[in-house]
């Protein structure tokens, strides 16, 4: 290939002959024979010239490659030798298999094999029988159970709750967890997943039709006030006039994804996170519907509030877990340290932020940065615990009945609490909005909170254990935030001794 000081030579040499041309005269004319005869002569010396030239050069070129690459390679090797963060080409802990099947359990609920579930066949409850039964003729078709909850039953049976050896978070003790003590729970079914995208879809356009819900237009930054401040358009839904929840605030139908707390490097801004952290339901005012982005209808909803959570419940005959349900379910029967399928965990049991995530010198849990996801996979993509259930590790944090109080465990041991625990002590006042309040991650809490369980997939394995408690405030509710249902008898008694 020529190269550019080359090409500049060769084009001046031939604009100078070209004018040399142009401009003469009959004199001039008479001797271009010779002139080209003459030219043919320097440009064979040229040519020798310029060949021992394109060798020297190409030579010099090789050399300067050759060192080039040897220093790449050194510094490579330093860099392979000296650095802490492996180097990940692509995330392919983001394609996983599916492992939850709804449709295998739909079949085993059709007992006459006729592809059909009646409402004797369905373990759910009627409501929610009725609203998927999109035909009315009292029976659910293949199509009709594409999405639908599916229930494990949870036995009684009595499981140790808490831990003596308290769980460190945020760089402190989190006693909360603390003293163990022995509970018995009455059974329960549990659903199978976390809430799905299109079952709390199903649920708007049911609500909204029947008068339970109201859709207005506010704004983003209402979610994250000191970390978005432009405000961008968000449908709320809240409860409507007279419901048992009026006024309150669901869900945020948010169509971007949050603000981090971390600083980009050399930057004033925080940066922001993955761009699947979206709520992925929408909604549509001129026909007054909701939808589901195609491809996200198994995702895990998120952005629920509590109230939008209880309101969910309420409208199927279902319920939040208590804490102590969780705990019993998630345990597996057999006093699991984590709520997956072993008890143990890491980047393939659940999803979470499988690494180092605080350069700790004597971490000792999974560190695996090339299993992180860093946003919801659809329900079930992990292997489930003994009990059937999925993704009760990781995910989405999953809220329970229970309002947070750091010594209720002992208050149990102190009063004989021994059956089906249950916290209902707790206050709310805020928002209004929101003044004076404190609180957070590894912060004393200003106000009541509610109490959520699991860890998500942006939090780090400490979130993870079984018993953590995760002390939340109501109104609190970002792409991390879900839930799951139980049914549970009419007959329990809480706080039984």
């Amino acid at each position: 290939m020529m190269t550019n000081k080359k090409m500049l030579i060769a084009i001046v040499m031939l604009v100078s002959m070209v004018t040399s041309f142009v401009g003469c005269t009959k004199e001039d004319e008479a001797n271009v024979e010779n002139n080209e005869v003459k030219t043919v002569q320097a440009a064979k010396v040229s040519e020798t010239d310029q060949k021992t030239e394109e060798e020297t050069e190409n030579e010099a070129e090789e050399e300067t490659t050759s060192e080039v690459e040897e220093e790449a390679d050194e510094e490579a090797d330093e860099e392979e030798e000296g650095s802490s963060k492996p180097k990940i080409k692509s995330n392919l802990a983001e394609i996983r298999d599916q492992i939850y099947d709804r449709g295998e359990l739909v079949n085993k609920l059709d007992t006459n094999g006729d592809g059909y579930l009646t409402i004797d066949e369905y373990n759910g409850t009627l409501k929610l029988f009725k609203d998927m039964d999109l035909d009315g003729d009292n029976r659910l078709s293949a199509e009709e159970t594409k999405y639908m909850i599916t229930f494990e039953d949870i036995p009684t049976g009595s499981f140790i709750m808490g831990t003596d050896e308290p769980i460190t978070a945020f760089g402190q003790l989190q006693v909360a967890s603390s003293p163990a003590h022995p509970v018995t729970i009455d059974g329960f079914k549990m659903a199978s997943t976390e809430l799905t995208t299109a079952q709390y879809c199903l649920y708007l356009n049911s609500a909204l039709k029947a008068g339970q819900i109201t859709v207005e237009l506010g704004d983003m930054s209402a979610i994250e006030k000191e970390r978005m401040i432009y405000p961008v358009p968000t449908y709320e839904v809240r409860g409507a006039t007279g419901t048992t929840y009026e006024g309150k605030l669901f869900i945020q139908l948010s169509r971007v994804s949050s603000i981090s707390h971390e600083y980009g490097e050399n930057s004033p801004l925080l940066i922001p996170e993955h761009p699947l952290n979206q709520c992925w339901i929408y909604y549509v005012p001129d026909m007054e519907k909701f939808y589901v982005d195609p491809g996200f209808e198994n995702w895990p909803a998120a952005y629920l509030k509590f109230y939008g959570a209880m309101a969910f419940a309420e409208y199927y005959d279902l319920s939040l877990p208590t804490e102590a349900e969780w705990e019993y379910a998630a345990s597996g029967g057999q006093q699991f340290e984590f709520p997956t399928d072993d008890g143990t965990n890491n980047g393939d049991k659940s999803n979470y932020r499988c690494y180092n995530v605080e350069n700790e010198e004597d971490f000792e849990g999974a560190d695996e940065p090339e299993n992180f996801v860093g946003f919801r996979l659809d329900v079930g993509k992990y292997p489930a615990n003994p009990y059937g259930l999925y993704d009760l590790a990781g995910s989405v944090w999953e809220w329970t009945l229970d309002w947070y109080d750091e010594s209720v465990y002992q208050y149990c041991i102190n009063n004989g609490i021994t059956r089906n625990p249950l916290n209902i002590v707790g206050h709310e006042d805020p928002p209004e909005d929101k003044v004076g309040v404190t609180g957070g991650p590894g912060q004393p809490f200003s106000h009541g909170a509610r109490v959520c369980k699991g860890g998500s997939y942006n939090y780090h394995e400490a979130m993870t254990y079984t018993t953590y408690r995760f002390p939340v405030y109501y109104y609190i509710a970002n792409d991390h935030f879900g839930a799951r249902f139980v049914i549970r008898s009419s007959n329990v008694v809480f706080n039984g001794k």
